[in-house]
């Protein structure tokens, strides 16, 4: 028998059937080798010419894990409900912050960024299941309702009178037509392209782009205030950032999300900004290139830039040079030193673990107050990171927007353990109020929503040997985690690989544990090889102006696209030392575009 809420389903499901059925959904592209890189993804792969395209499945290394095969969230192997996320967050994770003794802040900002890139769960907007933190009754509450109990006795929330956190199931196959497969399992949908291919700054589709761009000389829409560039405004604020009126500050980008922090705004508005610093320059050499000419050109080595940034400067910190190595994520080069292992069979998309679970890493990585750090490199004061959660009008207040990004250059991230700030560990997105949510408890909740397969399932998938007992988790996890862990989940086979992989050790010359490494890897592989427009392949780029790209750094970047930042240390996503002297912006490699005619 299917249980209630599998019944509720269907029940949403035909209806929602009912009403697509007349849904007029995108026909098949016709492509040709000429084209450049489309804005949704389409044509990357000629074969196949929906891989890689926004609103497509993700992908899944290890199948669902489902309690009724179709939808429902698993349960443990007995048929009991799984234990309450809120308490395995505070049960399993600290909340003591601890600096990083080498990475910098845009190490672990720069992490979001690529995670927005890649992944972006279509979501049922508006729907709520936990009203002003009171359960709405469930003959009232949407099918769609996966809501986070809180305990009265929780230490923080609990005292704030709060009994739930919302949370709404993600939009999978089941419910659009266009998305249909065969089978009756539900896949969840991601809404942005399966490539590094800087949707976040361009968008996922021409409509997107076309709002984004001037039309005049290849640039992106900016503002100018106070001597100083800004990201154009969002045309519906209100509903998209926490102001109280349209006079505060919220921006339009490729992505809905680059308010959420404003370290992560800064790093949105520079490589939209370097964009337009690319078209300027490409205008002076080529007077004969039109408006639309130098648009796709500078688009082009903006990406170029960013996938040598992502795949040589910063993965090796995460994942480890020697394991990329190992594994084909950094490609064997020839005599030219062009990569040869583009691979039309492999699929772009996404892995659901890998974005619902193992990328959701560098969470433990944030820091709970941004430093305000002086032209002399010393802290002047900070701000509290869950004040301006989707509020980025803080960078135009006072001289915030150069003291916050110096901070973010000269600030370490939190060490990768089994810690979070409690900035987001009770007052995530609190707008204001006295307490927030749980990211945490929301990530395991998130993977319970799609299905995930447990922690030992996916050690089998790796090739790694399942766990069969308590006592084998100890060599694997994190101090006192295996004790902790027995005390929470009835069996080693129900434990959620949201909570066991971010507790393990570091895995090789990386920071993660064994498990979520090999699920990193494979996902970064994957998006390289099948990407045709990836910056190293033979015909992207002449020797010459690949010899270029390879020069391009996150210092560089951020040098050229900082208002007033006149030095900077050489790696930007290390902390200054002996090592990465602080240099003259002037002093760094450049990218000659001469060598684009």
């Amino acid at each position: 028998m299917k249980s209630i809420v599998g019944s509720l389903l269907l029940c949403v499901t035909l209806l929602a059937s009912s009403v697509l059925s007349q849904t007029v959904c995108p026909e098949t592209p016709v492509c040709n080798e000429q084209q450049t890189q489309q804005l949704d993804g389409s044509c990357n792969n000629l074969l196949h010419p929906g891989w890689g395209t926004a609103n497509r499945p993700y992908a899944r290394f290890v199948p669902a894990n489902y309690a009724d095969g179709i939808w429902e969230p698993g349960h443990t192997r007995s048929g009991n409900p799984l234990p309450n996320a809120r308490q395995l967050s505070l049960n399993l994770f600290g909340e003591t912050e601890t600096e990083h003794p080498r990475n910098t802040l845009v190490s672990m900002q720069f992490g979001q960024f690529v995670a927005h890139d890649l992944s972006f769960t279509a979501d049922a907007g508006g729907i709520q299941c936990c009203a002003d933190g009171r359960r709405v009754p469930r003959e009232l509450a949407s099918a769609r309702c996966l809501p986070i109990e809180v305990a009265k006795d929780d230490p923080v929330l609990g005292m704030e009178g709060i009994e739930c956190m919302n949370l709404v199931r993600t939009k999978t196959t089941l419910e659009d037509a266009c998305a249909s497969q065969e089978g009756e399992v539900a896949e969840q949908l991601s809404s942005v392209t399966a490539f590094l291919d800087l949707s976040v700054v361009y968008g996922n589709s021409q409509e997107q782009c076309n709002s984004l761009r001037t039309f005049e000389k290849g640039l992106l829409e900016v503002e100018h205030r106070n001597g100083k560039q800004w990201l154009p405004p969002h045309p519906n604020r209100t509903a998209t950032c926490s102001v109280q009126d349209e006079s505060e500050s919220c921006y339009l980008t490729g992505d809905v999300r680059s308010n959420q922090s404003p370290h992560l705004t800064l790093i949105h508005q520079a490589f939209v900004l370097e964009h337009n610093r690319l078209a300027r320059e490409l205008a002076e050499l080529n007077a004969g290139w039109d408006d639309s000419v130098l648009f796709e050109q500078a688009r082009k080595i903006n990406i170029a830039q960013y996938q040598r940034i992502v795949y040589y400067e910063w993965l090796p910190i995460y994942l480890g040079r020697q394991n990329m190595l190992e594994t084909g994520v950094l490609p064997v080069l020839d005599v030219r030193s062009f990569a040869r292992d583009y691979n039309h069979t492999v699929d772009p998309a996404v892995d659901n673990a890998f974005a619902t679970a193992a990328f959701r890493f560098f969470h433990n990585l944030i820091a709970g107050h941004l430093d305000l750090v002086a032209e002399s490199q010393q802290p002047t004061g900070s701000i509290r990171l869950s004040d301006w959660f989707n509020k980025p009008s803080v960078l135009e207040m006072s001289d915030n927007y150069e003291s916050l990004s110096r901070g973010m250059i000269y600030q370490p991230h939190d060490c990768p353990n089994n810690q979070l700030t409690p900035e987001v560990k009770h007052y995530l997105f609190r707008h204001g109020g006295r307490v927030g949510v749980d990211l945490k408890a929301i990530d395991i909740q998130r993977a319970r929503d799609h299905g995930l397969a447990s922690y030992n399932d996916y050690r089998e998938f790796c090739g790694l040997p399942r766990v069969t007992s308590w006592e084998e988790l100890e060599d694997l996890l994190r101090p006192d985690s295996a004790r902790l862990l027995s005390q929470q989940y009835e069996s080693v086979d129900d434990v959620d690989l949201a909570v066991g992989g971010a507790l393990e050790r570091p895995y090789g010359d990386g920071m993660t544990g064994e498990t979520f490494s090999c699920i990193l890897l494979e996902q970064f592989r994957r998006t390289r090889v099948s990407d045709r427009f990836f910056f190293e392949n033979d015909g992207q780029f002449t020797a010459r102006q690949l010899l270029e790209v390879r020069k391009a750094t996150m210092a560089r970047v951020l040098c050229d696209n900082i208002h007033g930042l006149k030095e900077i240390q050489e790696q930007a996503f290390f902390l200054v030392s002996e090592e990465n002297p602080v240099v003259s912006c002037e002093q760094l490699p450049v990218v000659n575009l001469n060598r684009w005619p």
